[in-house]
Order: C-alpha cells, then sequence, then structure tokens
C-alpha cells in the first residue's frame, strides 16, 4: 500500500495564492487547484460525497459560504417520544 496518512476530516475549497484550493480537514496540502472556482468547488463536493463528509466552500475572504454533507443519514430510533 501507499503507506501515507488519509485525512478523514471534511471538504474545505478556498483561495489562497491566486488559485482555488480544495483541502480535507487533517491533510497538510491541498488535494487540487483550480485558476476557476466552480472547478474547485465541483471537485471538492466529490471528493466529499465519495469520502461521505462535509463540504464548506469559502468566500475569497475566508468566510463560510455554502455547506452541505454527504455524511449518511442515521434513522431515527426515538420510538414515538
Amino acid at each position: 500500500m501507499g503507506g501515507g496518512v488519509v485525512a478523514e476530516g471534511d471538504v474545505h475549497t478556498y483561495y489562497e495564492d491566486g488559485l482555488w484550493k480544495n483541502r480535507v480537514e487533517g491533510g497538510r496540502r491541498a488535494s487540487n487547484t483550480s485558476p476557476r472556482r466552480v472547478d474547485a468547488v465541483l471537485a471538492g463536493r466529490q471528493i466529499a460525497r465519495k469520502r461521505r463528509v462535509g463540504h464548506f466552500v469559502h468566500t475569497p475572504e475566508g468566510e463560510v459560504e455554502t455547506e452541505r454533507d454527504f455524511r449518511p443519514r442515521v434513522p431515527r430510533t426515538d420510538h414515538g417520544r
């Protein structure tokens, strides 16, 4: 196997140094980069969906603009309470 450590956190799409980037929480570097925001957002969404984690898209200023959750839904078991 590759021997690398796989980060298991949410995916963040953000702008830095003139590029849009995707990084998994816990990872040291961006998973991928793009000069176009739309391409980075789509790539980040695909990564999050595959990993079944959250995807946060940030504005160029760093604020969270949108959030999507791709975690599996857990059925409620409140038994009528």
